[in-house]
């Protein structure tokens, strides 16, 4: 089958940081606190919007979201990312980063690389650009799938003409329901569901070969 779009997760994949989140939860060194909250999510007692609600109220007095801006500025893009994401345009792909992630580093990694379709959560802010304590939900990390139907839909593109690149238990579902799905690392919740298994971030270009 002729594939037409190329769906990649942000955290792990796009980027070497692992989770967004994580990293301003380290800026404001709650990262203990935060783990409990993840736990509370993957357990089912809490949903997305409600976790993002308790990450976000750990960071204590709502911050301006340029601080947060400031906090994201500074990623490692995964080895050959650029070439790969560049390559794929010239061949005529569409591309899309679909994660459960904040669209303030979706939308940087999407400039630089110059993807134009970005599927990321994001941060509430009030008249003065404070965060208000609510997260904007868009994108459920267990069901990214989801996302992803509204943007084929929107190009006219069906979900097995599309290619999943993820790096974790988070884009199971995502490899689950597209044409073909590439694990990127040694995650073993993924590589089970996966067609293809990339090991390390420097063979990142080798997703060319399978396409």
């Amino acid at each position: 089958m002729k594939f037409k779009l190329i769906a990649f997760d942000m955290d792990g994949t796009l980027v070497e940081e692992t989770s967004c989140w994580g990293i301003i939860h380290r800026e404001f060194g709650v990262e203990d606190q935060a783990s409990g909250n993840l736990e509370d999510w993957k357990q089912g007692r809490i949903d997305y919007p409600e976790f993002m609600r308790r990450d976000i109220k750990l960071w204590g007095s709502p911050p301006p979201i340029s601080q947060i801006e400031e906090i994201l500025s500074n990623f490692n893009l995964a080895p050959n990312a650029r070439g790969v994401v560049s390559e794929l345009k010239e061949r005529g792909y569409e591309v899309a980063i679909i994660t459960g992630g904040l669209d303030i580093l979706a939308d940087k990694i999407a400039q630089e690389l110059k993807i134009p379709h970005v599927l990321a959560n994001g941060l509430e802010v009030d008249e003065e650009d404070y965060l208000t304590g609510e997260g904007i939900f868009r994108v459920d990390p267990l069901r990214k799938y989801e996302a992803l139907e509204g943007l084929t839909d929107e190009l006219g593109v069906s979900m097995k003409e599309c290619v999943g690149v993820g790096d974790s238990e988070y884009d199971v579902s995502l490899l689950e329901h597209v044409g073909m799905g590439v694990a990127i690392g040694d995650s073993d919740e993924l590589t089970k569901v996966a067609d293809v298994v990339i090991e390390d971030f420097k063979d990142f270009d080798l997703l060319l070969n399978y396409l």
